[in-house]
């Protein structure tokens, strides 16, 4: 049986010595749940010598349990880091993967050390003087990186894909999808049935999940390029779960950066303006904007909801942008043309 990751210091201390992961005479002192994540299950433990990360994945979302997802989703991550510490950039920025049991789907991960994410840019602080240059910077070599076509294969990552495509381009505009949203906004939920009234826009969505999903090139994408993925740390900004990986469009891990900053307060033309400058490579902006019009949609009206304060007006403005975006991403599309 698979070795259930807890809090419970004494089968802590039997699994990794068993695994052989301990160095000798090296007690486990305790352990605490390590951040807030939707997918897996993560702690720091704490040894007399060190601490350490442990995560874990299982069959379903650990934040959403009755969300069934892909075990085997670890795996990714494991091989998304393996792959991406060949840049030196990179490895600066990311935990190094100390051991790997598969038959667990459990990793042991490098500690960063004391940091934060940077879920409080939706409540209003700042980034801070060169964080979003370090994150185009980090984007851009990750995205060139030349991998073989058979590092390529082992991270198609399809059911990660799908399961994602599910909650970004499907259910939020599934007529009685069962999202409760008068539970986080009141009136949210008549926000939800004018989007999906607006067919062209609903189809236009469709049209960009079948991008997603189908697209395997022709960059290494981090797949969940927002705040809850950045880390602050003591060496500075580092880039964090990544088992949403796939090979893709470079332009949607861009989109997810622009979405989330548009949730922070950011006014759409500029934001974009200054995303692809910290980037500082040519990618199609209508693209871009359209794939960040569907994660303004999904976070707005979907399952995964952002600490966003401001009741509807904000929304209402989010789905704006959103209808706009997808819209303009649409009219490119039906001329057979994008744009940088």
């Amino acid at each position: 049986m698979p070795f259930e990751l807890s809090l419970r210091t004494d089968a802590l201390q039997a699994f990794l010595a068993e695994q052989g992961w301990l160095q000798d005479d090296e007690r486990v002192l305790g352990a605490e749940r390590a951040g807030e994540g939707n997918m897996n299950r993560t702690l720091r433990a704490r040894t007399d010598r060190r601490t350490l990360i442990l995560k874990q994945s299982c069959d379903y979302c650990a934040k959403f349990p009755e969300i069934p997802a892909p075990i085997e989703r670890i795996e990714t991550e494991v091989e998304f880091y393996r792959l991406a510490a060949r840049s030196t950039e990179l490895a600066a920025r990311m935990p190094k993967v100390l051991a790997f049991a598969p038959e667990h789907h459990l990793a042991l991960l490098e500690d960063l050390g004391a940091g934060s994410d940077l879920l409080s840019l939706y409540s209003g602080d700042p980034l801070l003087d060169g964080e979003l240059a370090v994150l185009g910077a980090l984007a851009r070599e990750l995205h060139r990186l030349a991998l073989a076509p058979s590092e390529r294969a082992a991270l198609r990552n399809r059911a990660m894909r799908t399961l994602n495509h599910e909650h970004i381009f499907d259910l939020p505009l599934r007529e009685r999808n069962g999202l409760e949203l008068e539970e986080v906004v009141p009136g949210l939920s008549a926000l939800a049935a004018e989007a999906k009234a607006d067919r062209p826009y609903v189809e236009a969505l469709s049209r960009l999940g079948r991008l997603y999903l189908d697209a395997d090139g022709p960059s290494l994408l981090h797949g969940d390029y927002y705040p809850g993925s950045f880390l602050r740390t003591e060496r500075g900004l580092a880039i964090i779960d990544p088992e949403f990986a796939f090979f893709g469009p470079p332009e949607f891990d861009l989109s997810v950066l622009v979405a989330h900053l548009i949730f922070a307060g950011g006014e759409g033309r500029r934001v974009v303006d200054v995303v692809l400058d910290a980037y500082g490579a040519p990618v199609d902006r209508a693209l871009i904007e359209g794939f960040a019009g569907a994660e303004l949609m999904r976070r707005t009206i979907g399952v995964s909801q952002l600490p966003i304060p401001g009741g509807l007006d904000p929304r209402r403005g989010f789905l704006e942008q959103s209808r706009i975006w997808v819209h303009g991403w649409r009219t490119l599309e039906s001329r057979g043309s994008g744009g940088c």
